[in-house]
């Protein structure tokens, strides 16, 4: 399997090459529902997550939301 490097959260992650943001959420366990992700500056609606591909390089950020009261 070929991997590529991006940076998720300013960390660098080593993903198989043709990696979806959903595939990397799921990698990590997040559930979509939760997750408003912005790839290279640009908010990626959640409904886009299983086609929106990774790239080499890509910077990628993930903010979960967390319920409570």
């Amino acid at each position: 399997m070929e991997l590529m490097t991006i940076v998720a959260n300013g960390q660098p992650w080593h993903v198989p090459r043709e990696s979806t943001i959903a595939d990397f959420l799921g990698q990590l366990a997040l559930t979509p529902g939760r997750v408003v992700a912005m790839l290279d500056g640009v908010i990626v609606p959640r409904e886009r997550f299983a086609e929106t591909r990774l790239r080499e390089g890509c910077r990628l950020e993930l903010v979960t939301m967390v319920g409570g009261g």
